[in-house]
């Protein structure tokens, strides 16, 4: 294991957790029904529950607990949910990029001590179960697609 290396992925667990808040909020308000609006809430609710939970995590690693990350991209995303009929097209077009959060976890949980194991493979359920939302969603399977999410919440937003 790179010890350099492997705070540096902590820190990169949590800024994607800002990231994906900033993007869930930016996505509600552009939200073309309330469906979308719940499912956008849900994956909100994902974020900030999985960023609090890895806060102790930083101060482990005697790392900032500053959320000032640069956004840019936030705006490219909701462009593209907004050019898209439904959330069906929109899953399809957003899917490779939660691919590539998803190995990246999966990296870092491979790579991490023994006593960080259990916050690293948390890591890796949640981006999966964001991953099978959108996974569903583009398959057009979309009772059940937020299964997953919902289930890695403690406090899961009521349904509509």
């Amino acid at each position: 294991m790179n010890s350099v290396a492997y705070p540096a992925w902590i820190r990169e667990l949590h800024e994607s957790e800002i990231f994906g808040e900033a993007l869930a909020l930016a996505l509600i308000a552009v939200a073309k029904n309330q469906r979308d609006e719940y499912h956008f809430g849900t994956l909100l609710q994902l974020e900030t529950e999985t960023k609090a939970r890895l806060r102790p995590f930083l101060v482990k690693y005697g790392m900032s607990l500053s959320e000032n990350i640069d956004l840019g991209d936030v705006e490219a995303i909701v462009n593209a949910y907004k050019s898209t009929n439904n959330l069906l097209e929109f899953s399809a077009v957003i899917k490779p990029t939660v691919q590539g959060f998803l190995s990246r976890f999966e990296e870092i949980a491979r790579i991490c001590p023994e006593e960080d194991r259990d916050v690293t493979e948390s890591m890796v359920r949640h981006e999966s179960a964001i991953l099978k939302w959108l996974a569903m969603e583009s398959e057009g399977k979309s009772e059940e697609s937020l299964d997953e999410m919902i289930g890695e919440l403690r406090y899961p937003l009521p349904k509509p």
